[in-house]
């Protein structure tokens, strides 16, 4: 399965913890090829690299002095272009960044690719043929590939 986990450095210097939780899941995921991708400054380079250290194939990063102060909408229809090259069978987001605190990437993100989504997941049941997830406001939800979810602060 491919899978893409979109990311960004939170201005501290470490990984936005709903990020860290999105790349935790993914890394849990049987037979999984991980991709990160984040839209971020070149300072986020040393970053990114430090992660694939803990088993994504890959890192890509989007970096253009046009991206800055981007808003969700912008930054999503950006991660898009990229993830419709990469084609995954899954796109793994953290709920929200603490520095916007919109939640709105993700879904923004999932409309743009016309993918399947599942937000606030608490929990990844099954991964097989479809994917089913726990959610902390809606129950238990089973959806077909591609798809998106957004993680809460699980793991």
């Amino acid at each position: 399965m491919k899978i893409v986990v979109c990311v960004k450095q939170a201005a501290n210097g470490d990984l936005n913890p709903f990020d860290a939780c999105a790349y935790e899941a993914a890394l849990r995921i049987p037979d999984a090829e991980v991709t990160l991708l984040s839209m971020a400054p070149m300072k986020s380079q040393e970053l990114l690299l430090s992660l694939t250290r803990l088993g994504a194939k890959k890192a890509i990063l989007l970096s253009d002095r046009a991206f800055v102060g981007a808003d969700t909408l912008a930054t999503a229809y950006a991660l898009s272009k990229a993830v419709e090259k990469l084609a995954p069978d899954l796109v793994i987001c953290g709920r929200q960044t603490v520095d916007g605190d919109t939640g709105q990437t993700g879904p923004g993100l999932a409309e743009a690719l016309s993918y399947n989504i599942i937000p606030n997941v608490m929990e990844i049941i099954e991964t097989s043929e479809k994917l089913t997830c726990r959610t902390r406001t809606m129950g238990e939800m089973t959806v077909s590939y591609p798809a998106l979810i957004t993680v809460e602060r699980i793991n």
